[in-house]
C-alpha cells in the first residue's frame, strides 16, 4: 500500500534523459533539422522521466512547427498550455500531494514554490516563515518550530516532491513538480498567488513576486489585499535593481492582515512608512537591501521574528528595536558597518529565544562602561535564550546565562583582524561538512589570555572546535576547561579525561609548539572521537604524532574527511590497526609535509594479515607535495579503492606505490605529477580490457621512470575523456604497449594512433617536455576524427618538431578556438607546407592564438594563397625574433583589432603589415645598437 502512495519525481542525467526522450519520441528526432529543438525539448523537461514521456509521445510524428510551439510553451511553464502535460504530470504529483498526511505538510509544500525557478531553498528559512505564519499547531517555541520543519521536509523529501539542495542545509524543487505546486495553490487552494504582477487577485494570502519581471518595475498605488498573510518581494537581479522601482508605493495600510514580510534585494534606504500600520506582523526578513534606517520597526509590536541579512549600509541597531518586547529572534548577519548596538536594547528584549550576531558587530563593552554600546552582561537579562551566535574579543569577561544553551556559535578573538579572511571565511573542507551543527567554538587568541568559564563550559558539548594561533605571538591552548591562563602546550588534552564527547569537526591551525593532539595512553574500549566527522590539521610544525599510544586506541569509525598541511615533523598519519577502521573516510588531503614517510604505519609488516587494505568509501585522494613519503605502507601488498573518484599525487618524488584493482568505471579525474620513481600506477591482472566511462581529466607529466600506465591491460578506452595533459614521459608513448609494426615512426606520438586505444571526444589537449627524438608530433596512423572536437590545443617543449600540424590536420580543427605553442626551440612554420591547398579558411573558430619563445620559427604558414581567420580576436606573440610574417599570401582577419606582447597591447590593422614592421624596427635598432658600439671604440 506504501509502494502506490509515492510517486517517485526521479532525475536523470543528460544521457540518460535524452535516450529515453528519443525511445518515447521516435526515430524521427534524428532528423538534421529536428535534431536540435527536440534536444531543447528534452532539456526543459529537467531530467524528469514522467515529464520525457509524456512531451515525448505527445510530440511523436509531429510537425517540426509543433515542436518548436511545445518548445515554446514549455518554457512558459504554465501547464495549462499543454493538456498532456496536465494530465499526465500534474495527475500523479497531485496524487502524491493529497497523500501528504497533514494540512502543515501540505503547506510547508507549497511555501516552497514561492521561491525562483531552480533556487536552493535554506531550510531556515521555511522554518521561520512557517513560524511566523503560524503553521504548526502546538508548537511554542522557535526550536521546536525548526524541529516540525525539518521533520516534515523529510518526509516531503521522501515521497520525491522535494530534493536536496547544495547541502543538507537546503532543499530544491524540481522546476516541473514548481509548475504543478503553482497550479494547486492557485488553482484549487483559492487564495495563493505566485505572480510577475501585482494587479489581480485581490483575495490571496499568499503571494510572491518577482520584481524583476514586472513591467517598467512600477507598482501601482493603494493595492487592496485585505486577506494578505504572507508577501515576499523578491528581485534575482541581486545588485541590479529595477529602474523606477520604489517600494514605498505599497501601501500596507490595506494588507493589515500580514503577518509576514519577506525583502530580497531591494534598494530602498529606508522602511516605508506604512509600515506602522502592520499591527500583525510577526515576520520582517530583510535580505542584501540597501537599507539604512530601521528604526520604524519599534512600532510593530507583535513583531517576533527580525531577521536582517547582508545589509550593509546598517550602522547602528537603534533604540526603538528596545521596544520589540515580542520578539523571539533578532538575526544581524553579514552587516558589516554595523558598529554601534546602542545599550540597553538587547536586554530589553526579555522574550528574546534566539540572538544571532554574525560577520557584524564585536565591540561588545565590558560591564560598566558607559561609552553608550551593549555590553555582554546584558546577555543575562534574557531568561528564554536557547541560542546565541556572536562574535567577541571579551573572551575573558564572566557572564552568568540564565538556560543552557542547545545552540552556539562563539567566535572569540583578542587583537586579531575583524576581517581575518584565514580565520572567518569558509574554506573547503567547512564547506564539504555535510551538515551545520548546531554547537561550535571558534577561539583565535595571543598567549596568556584567560578564556573565560562560559566560554570553556560550552567547549564540553560542542559539536565544533577551531584552534588557531596567532603568529608570532602563538595562541596555545592547554586542556579547555582548565581555569589557568593560555600558555605553552605541548599536548592538546589528557587522554584519560576526555571532554569532547560530541565532537564532530576538529581544526588545529598555527600552533606552533603542539607536538601531540593526546598526552598520554588512550584507555581500550575508548569511545574517543567516535563522532569526529572531519579533521583539519594544518602549520602545526613540531606535531610528530597524532596519536602517539602505541595501540591508537581512538574510534575514527565515523571520521569522513581528513586534511593535513605543513606538519613538518610528521612521519605518519595513523596505525594500521587505526586505519582498517576508517570505515567511512570519503576525502583525504596531505600536502607539503617535509618528513612523512607512510600514510599509514604498518605495526605488523611481517604479518599477512596485513597485506591488503581497502578504504570502501574514499572518493578523494590528494598527495602533494610530499618528498620523503615512499608508500602507502609497508608491507602491504594490495590498497584498494573501490569508490575512488578523484586521483592526485604531486610532487612525491619518492613515492613507489602502484593502485590496485581501480575502479576504472567510476573515476572522473586522475592527475599524477613529478615523480622520479614511479613505474607503473595502476594495475589489474584480472581485468585485461579497461573502461574509463567516466574519466573526464587525464594530467600525466613529469614521470621520467613511467613505463606503464595501466600494469595487465591489453586495451584501454576513454568514452568520456574531455581533458588530457601528458607531457615528460620519457619511457612511456602509449597507454598500452603497441605493435612493434615497421610502419610506426620511431619519432612520432602514439597516444592517439594506437588501435588497442580509444579517445572519443576529446576537447582539451595539452603535450609538455617531450624528447628532441620526437620530430614529427602526428603519427600517420591517428585517425583524422580526433581532431574534431578539440577546442583547446597547448604545445610546450617540444624541441624536436619543425612543424606542428599538417594542413589536413589543420582543416580538421574546425572547433578548435584556442592555440598555444610555448618554448619549441626547432619549429620554423606552425602548419607545415603542403601543396595543392585549396582552402582559404581553417581553423573558422579559432579565436585566440598566443606564440611565445619560439626561437626559430619564421612564419604561422609559407602559403601562398589566401588565408582567412574569421572567428580570430586575439593574438599575443613574444621573443620570437625570427618571426618576419604570418603568412606569404593574403591573410583575412576581420575580427582581430588587438596585438599582444608581454609589455602591453598594440592596436593594429593587418597582421601581416604588423610583423613587418615590428621586424623591421628590431632590424633597425639592432644596427643603431652596433653602430653605437663600433663609435665607442
Amino acid at each position: 500500500m506504501e509502494a502506490d502512495k509515492v510517486n517517485e519525481i526521479q532525475v536523470l542525467d543528460q544521457k540518460e534523459a535524452w535516450t529515453f526522450f528519443r525511445e518515447k519520441s521516435g526515430d524521427r528526432v534524428d532528423d538534421l533539422y529536428l535534431r536540435p529543438i527536440a534536444k531543447e525539448v528534452a532539456a526543459e523537461c529537467k531530467g524528469l522521466p514522467i515529464a520525457l514521456a509524456t512531451v515525448g509521445i505527445a510530440l511523436k510524428n509531429k510537425s517540426i512547427q509543433s515542436w518548436k510551439d511545445a518548445l515554446l510553451q514549455l518554457r512558459g511553464a504554465n501547464p495549462t498550455n499543454f493538456p498532456e502535460v496536465v494530465k499526465d504530470v500534474y495527475t500523479p504529483l497531485k496524487l502524491s500531494y493529497d497523500f501528504l498526511e497533514t494540512e502543515s505538510e501540505k503547506s510547508l509544500f507549497l511555501l516552497c514554490c514561492l521561491f525562483p525557478e531552480d533556487y536552493n531553498i535554506w531550510i531556515e528559512d521555511l522554518a521561520l516563515l512557517s513560524f511566523g505564519l503560524g503553521m504548526f499547531q502546538g508548537i511554542n517555541n522557535i526550536e521546536d518550530g525548526r524541529n516540525r520543519t525539518y521533520h516534515l521536509l523529510e518526509r516531503l523529501r521522501s515521497r520525491f516532491l522535494l530534493m536536496t539542495g547544495r547541502n543538507e542545509q537546503e532543499v530544491k524543487m524540481h522546476d516541473v513538480v514548481r509548475d504543478v505546486a503553482i497550479f494547486i495553490g492557485s488553482k484549487e487552494k483559492q487564495g495563493f498567488l505566485n505572480v510577475s504582477s501585482m494587479d489581480s487577485s485581490r483575495n490571496c494570502n499568499w503571494m510572491s513576486v518577482e520584481i524583476s519581471n514586472i513591467a517598467n518595475a512600477k507598482l501601482p498605488v493603494g493595492l487592496d489585499f485585505p486577506n494578505l498573510r504572507l508577501l515576499m518581494l523578491l528581485n534575482s537581479s541581486y545588485n541590479e535593481f529595477p529602474e523606477g522601482f520604489d517600494v514605498n508605493v505599497i501601501c500596507f495600510e490595506r494588507m493589515k492582515e500580514l503577518t509576514v514580510l519577506y525583502f530580497s534585494n531591494q534598494n530602498f534606504q529606508s522602511l516605508p512608512s506604512s509600515l506602522e500600520f502592520l499591527k500583525k506582523l510577526r515576520k520582517l526578513y530583510l535580505e542584501n537591501c540597501e537599507v539604512k534606517d530601521i528604526s520604524i520597526v519599534g512600532v510593530l509590536a507583535s513583531l517576533e521574528i527580525l531577521r536582517v541579512w547582508r545589509c550593509y549600509e546598517i550602522e547602528e541597531l537603534p533604540a526603538d528595536v528596545g521596544e520589540l518586547k515580542s520578539l523571539r529572534l533578532l538575526e544581524l548577519t553579514d552587516c558589516y558597518k554595523l558598529k554601534r548596538i546602542v545599550a540597553g536594547v538587547i536586554s530589553s528584549l526579555v522574550g528574546l529565544e534566539e540572538l544571532k550576531i554574525v560577520n557584524s558587530f564585536d565591540k561588545w563593552e565590558a560591564k560598566g562602561n558607559v561609552s553608550g554600546n551593549a555590553s555582554l552582561s546584558e546577555l543575562e537579562s534574557l531568561s528564554n535564550l536557547t541560542c546565541l551566535e556572536i562574535d567577541t574579543k571579551l573572551v575573558a569577561q564572566e557572564i552568568l546565562l540564565s538556560n543552557p544553551l542547545r545552540r552556539y556559535q562563539i567566535r572569540a578573538y583578542e587583537d586579531v583582524d575583524h576581517e581575518d579572511e584565514c580565520f572567518f571565511d569558509d574554506f573547503e573542507a567547512v564547506k564539504k561538512h555535510e551538515r551545520r551543527p548546531e554547537r561550535r567554538i571558534r577561539l583565535q587568541l595571543p598567549r596568556d589570555v584567560t578564556v573565560a568559564n562560559w566560554i570553556r563550559g560550552l567547549g564540553k558539548d560542542t559539536q565544533w572546535l577551531e584552534l588557531r594561533g596567532d603568529d608570532p605571538n602563538n595562541f596555545n591552548l592547554g586542556e579547555i576547561e582548565s581555569s589557568r591562563n593560555c600558555s605553552t602546550v605541548e599536548k592538546l588534552m589528557n587522554a584519560i579525561d576526555w571532554k569532547f564527547p560530541m565532537l564532530e569537526y576538529l581544526q588545529l591551525t598555527n600552533l606552533k609548539e603542539l607536538e601531540e593532539i593526546i598526552d598520554g595512553t588512550i584507555p581500550e574500549g575508548s569511545n574517543s572521537f567516535k563522532n569526529l566527522e572531519s579533521l583539519v590539521v594544518q602549520d602545526l610544525p613540531k606535531l610528530g604524532y597524532l596519536w602517539k599510544s602505541p595501540n591508537q586506541n581512538v574510534s575514527l569509525v565515523n571520521l569522513k574527511s581528513i586534511h593535513i598541511r605543513k606538519c613538518l615533523n610528521l612521519r605518519y598519519l595513523f596505525s594500521m590497526a587505526t586505519a582498517r577502521n576508517l570505515v567511512q573516510l570519503q576525502s583525504m588531503v596531505i600536502s607539503f609535509c617535509d618528513t612523512i614517510e607512510q600514510v599509514w604505519w604498518n605495526e605488523m609488516e611481517s604479518n599477512t594479515e596485513a597485506s591488503i587494505i581497502e578504504f570502501p568509501k574514499l572518493e578523494a585522494l590528494k598527495l602533494l607535495n610530499l618528498p620523503n613519503l615512499l608508500a602507502f605502507t609497508q608491507g602491504v601488498e594490495i590498497i584498494k579503492f573501490p569508490q575512488l573518484i578523484k586521483l592526485k599525487i604531486k610532487n612525491c618524488p619518492n613515492l613507489r606505490t602502484k593502485i590496485d584493482q581501480l575502479p576504472a568505471g567510476m573515476i572522473e579525474k586522475i592527475g599524477v605529477r613529478d615523480n622520479d620513481n614511479i613505474e607503473e600506477i595502476f594495475r589489474d591482472d584480472g581485468n585485461r580490457h579497461i573502461i574509463f566511462q567516466e574519466l573526464n581529466e587525464l594530467d600525466l607529466r613529469g614521470l621520467p621512470c613511467l613505463t606503464t600506465f595501466y600494469g595487465g591491460a591489453e586495451s584501454i578506452k576513454f568514452p568520456e575523456l574531455e581533458d588530457l595533459r601528458i607531457g615528460n614521459l620519457p619511457r612511456l608513448n602509449s597507454f598500452v604497449p603497441i605493435d612493434s609494426e615497421p610502419t610506426h615512426d620511431q619519432h612520432s606520438l602514439h597516444f592517439f594512433c594506437n588501435k588497442k586505444v580509444e579517445i572519443i571526444g576529446l576537447n582539451e589537449l595539452r603535450l609538455d617536455g617531450f624528447p628532441d627524438k620526437i620530430s614529427n608530433m602526428w603519427c600517420s596512423h591517428i585517425p583524422i576524427s580526433f581532431f574534431h572536437n578539440l577546442e583547446i590545443l597547448n604545445i610546450y617543449k617540444i624541441d624536436g618538431i619543425r612543424n606542428l600540424i599538417s594542413s589536413s590536420i589543420a582543416k580538421a580543427l574546425v572547433n578548435l578556438h584556442l592555440l598555444e605553442i610555448n618554448h619549441c626551440k626547432e619549429m620554423i612554420d606552425v602548419i607545415e607546407d603542403e601543396t595543392h591547398v585549396t582552402a582559404n579558411s581553417v581553423f573558422p573558430n579559432l579565436r585566440c592564438l598566443e606564440i611565445f619563445n619560439n626561437c626559430k620559427l619564421r612564419s604561422f604558414c609559407q602559403w601562398t594563397h589566401a588565408f582567412e581567420l574569421p572567428s580570430l580576436v586575439t593574438v599575443r606573440m613574444d621573443h620570437c625574433p625570427l618571426m618576419k610574417t604570418f603568412t606569404l599570401g593574403s591573410l583575412s582577419t576581420p575580427k582581430l583589432h588587438w596585438f599582444g606582447t608581454k609589455s602591453g597591447d598594440t592596436k593594429i590593422k593587418d597582421l601581416n603589415d604588423h610583423l613587418r614592421s615590428t621586424k623591421n624596427k628590431r632590424k633597425r635598432r639592432t644596427l643603431r645598437r652596433r653602430a653605437k658600439k663600433r663609435n665607442s671604440t
